[in-house]
């Protein structure tokens, strides 16, 4: 029993190395595409959005999904945006337009996906893909 919890843990946090690598590269593309990232796993209600970052006046909440190639596998990053992730998501932009003064900026939610090549070595990113307003807030 024990060699089973000591695999689920190494396993679990093998992910969120995964995913925290998936948030910097997403961080990155997003630089690269003029957008300001302001905030790095903001905890928001009872809520984790992975990036908060500014297009101009515009609010940004990001959900980064990241995983490593699986072969004859297609997957997107919607696929993995779920009914409960978009309510919650939607839940963190109310509670973040409430705390803005004015309130005057626009919200919206985008994902990010990006697939890794798995190495014995690190991991290389075979494809990133972003989506822009996938929900309004």
């Amino acid at each position: 029993m024990w060699e089973w919890l000591r695999r689920r843990r190494s396993a679990s946090q093998a992910a969120r190395r995964l995913g925290r690598r998936g948030e910097r590269v997403a961080a990155r593309h997003l630089r690269r595409s003029g957008l300001r990232i302001v905030g790095k796993n903001v905890q928001v209600g009872r809520s984790e959005v992975d990036l908060v970052a500014l297009d101009g006046d515009t609010v940004v909440l990001v959900e980064v999904k990241s995983r490593t190639v699986t072969a004859n596998v297609e997957w997107t990053g919607l696929d993995r945006v779920d009914a409960n992730k978009r309510r919650a998501l939607r839940r963190a932009g109310a509670i973040l337009r409430g705390r803005v003064r004015g309130g005057d900026e626009n919200f919206r939610v985008d994902a990010v996906s990006v697939e890794f090549e798995k190495r014995s070595v690190g991991h290389r990113v075979v494809d990133l893909r972003w989506y822009p307003g996938i929900l309004k807030v």
